[in-house]
């Protein structure tokens, strides 16, 4: 449950004039892509000129930086909060915490596809931070124990982003015309398989550990 509004360090709106950059750095970015976009263009989106763009950071690759470290932080508060019971997500909330994050999801498509650098960095802290609220989740009693913490953190943030990379053609082959009713639509079965698995006994899993426990043996 993401909602990619700025907020400053006591949750209020953050509406100053790095927040407004930022922010729409993290739109252009996502509908023309890093390269594509200019300081100048982004300085007119957000209303400040460009000079106070590079003030405040930097250069642009400095505010791309900033764009995703505003990504990671608010995704690892949103589950947090979710992991810990502090929010219980529901549809309504679903909807419109979807219609929020919509830019943000474009940029993060954009992000792990467009450039091998920026999308290794970004990768590599949603992963970590996902090894921290899932490990909260266990605490919690939320989330089952697993012997491979980093492994499951990969699997789970794995099936998150390919909704978000593959949209288009998960519209297409499901009939949505709408991304926030396809990710409504998907929600549900995620949630099954999170909660109550896919397989009926453990014959697979069984199979797949087997070899692993003859070699142990020997």
């Amino acid at each position: 449950m993401l909602n990619m509004s700025s907020v400053s360090a006591d949750g209020s709106p953050d509406l100053t004039a790095r927040a407004r950059i930022r922010e729409a750095a993290m739109h252009l970015f996502g509908e023309t892509g890093f390269r594509a976009t200019t300081v100048r263009a982004i300085a007119e989106r957000a209303g400040v000129s460009a000079a106070l763009v590079v003030h405040h950071f930097g250069s642009k690759e400095g505010l791309r930086e900033a764009v995703d470290d505003q990504l990671a932080d608010q995704i690892r508060r949103d589950e947090f909060a979710t992991m810990t019971g502090a929010v219980i997500p529901d549809p309504s909330m679903m909807r419109a915490e979807s219609e929020r994050f919509a830019p943000a999801m474009a940029y993060l498509a954009r992000a792990l596809s467009e450039d091998a650098n920026v999308g290794r960095h970004l990768y590599d802290r949603l992963l970590h931070d996902a090894v921290d609220y899932l490990r909260a989740g266990e605490e919690s009693g939320l989330v089952a124990p697993t012997n491979d913490p980093l492994a499951r953190a990969a699997v789970l943030l794995n099936t998150s982003l390919a909704q978000t990379l593959l949209q288009p053609h998960i519209m297409r082959a499901l009939g949505e015309e709408d991304p926030i009713d396809l990710t409504l639509r998907l929600t549900g079965p995620a949630l099954d398989l999170f909660t109550e698995g896919l397989f009926t006994d453990s014959r697979i899993r069984d199979a797949w550990n087997a070899p692993l426990t003859d070699q142990e043996s020997r």
